[in-house]
């Protein structure tokens, strides 16, 4: 049970108010305690050894809302706290506004990777991505894009697809190659936490025009050399390349094996499987919490708590349920535990609209890019 992925999240505050946010309590402005974050790290890091690794992404809500001198202080903990010499990369996930010369020389100094949420062009990015006053956000996430430019830190990007960005693969793309991005990651607007995704139309429609939107993307991309990086068509080509060398592979997701991912809120509540679970419901936004970092003594504890088994034989069943029903199984591995939860209610369920297109609509588009580049026989059709 060794944490793979640590989501800490500095803060809930934002100072934008994106209209897909499914993170609650967007206006608080605490954060994380030294306590607490000492608190997660003895937990998290006890089980790990020398030779392990770890990955800390700050995330859920605007990180750099808690300041230069909060992360500071954090990156002395995060070093103070690993005798073990467990191997621990740092990234921040941030809508780029907020980023100074300060803010450089920090990521710098620490090594902290910074991935930029942009949805693409100012027309897409600016249509749900604005702050509180209602104001386009784009130049100044640009703003500090060219910043981290200028400092030699490399661009990452984070975009949600959203109704409007299925229409313009051109325009999207266009954008990442030309402001020099190395990889994007496209996430669909999707039902989640408190949020109702808005992708509109019946799921025909909705997964002709993802198709539609993901082939013309493949096109320019390969033309382009696989440049900028793009987590779909990697992801997804290395699945079917495992497919297509081992018919008794299972692709493996994170978000389905409990302490793979963990999240640990400002507050020291802990919650895993997928990270967007951290977020509960509206109605009770602790829904998915399996403890606190503050009186927790070992994740072995956490493990054998009635929450944590309740859970995951409810996930487990949920992906017999995909093994049993669906042919995509070996690519997909049994979708992802909020995306179940958040579109049926349960996670005890199959098919899910977000794996319709993610993985269903993307396999067709993949293994069709690569016959075309390889004429290979036999990929999925």
């Amino acid at each position: 049970m060794k944490p793979h992925l640590l989501v800490l999240q500095a803060s809930s505050l934002c100072n934008l108010d994106c209209a897909y946010c499914y993170v609650p309590d967007r206006r608080n402005r605490s954060v994380m305690s030294e306590a607490t974050l000492r608190a997660a790290l003895r937990l998290l890091l006890s089980p790990c050894m020398a030779g392990d690794s770890m990955r800390i992404l700050w995330h859920a809500g605007e990180p750099l809302a808690a300041g230069v001198a909060f992360f500071r202080r954090a990156n002395d903990i995060i070093h103070a706290c690993n005798p073990r010499g467990v191997t621990i990369t740092q990234a921040i996930q941030t809508n780029g506004t907020l980023i100074t010369e300060k803010w450089c020389r920090f990521f710098l100094s620490a090594k902290i990777h910074v991935g930029l949420s942009i949805d693409g062009p100012a027309e897409l990015h600016d249509r749900h991505r604005r702050d509180r006053a209602g104001r386009p956000t784009h130049a100044r996430t640009m703003a500090g894009a060219e910043l981290l430019r200028r400092h030699g830190i490399p661009l990452h990007a984070i975009a949600v697809l959203t109704s409007e960005s299925l229409e313009d693969a051109d325009g999207v793309f266009d954008f990442f190659a030309r402001a020099g991005f190395e990889s994007v990651g496209f996430n669909l607007e999707e039902t989640e936490g408190v949020h109702v995704s808005r992708l509109a139309g019946d799921d025909a429609h909705v997964r002709a025009r993802y198709r539609a939107f993901m082939s013309r993307l493949q096109e320019r991309w390969l033309r382009a050399d696989g440049r900028p990086r793009i987590r779909e068509f990697e992801g997804m080509r290395a699945a079917i390349g495992a497919f297509l060398r081992n018919h008794g592979y299972t692709r493996r997701l994170d978000d389905l094996v409990p302490f793979r991912n963990v999240v640990v809120s400002r507050d020291g509540y802990l919650s895993t499987f997928s990270p967007e679970l951290a977020s509960g419901t509206s109605s009770d936004p602790l829904r998915f919490v399996i403890g606190n970092v503050h009186g927790t003594q070992s994740i072995e504890a956490l493990v054998a708590s009635p929450k944590l088994r309740d859970l995951e034989d409810q996930i487990n069943r949920g992906i017999s349920r995909c093994r049993n029903e669906c042919e995509y199984f070996p690519i997909c591995g049994g979708g992802t535990a909020a995306n179940k939860f958040y579109e049926h209610g349960t996670f005890d369920s199959a098919e899910t609209k977000t794996c319709s297109l993610e993985c269903k609509e993307l396999t067709h588009v993949v293994a069709d890019g690569l016959r075309r580049l390889s004429r290979l026989d036999g990929a999925p059709s």
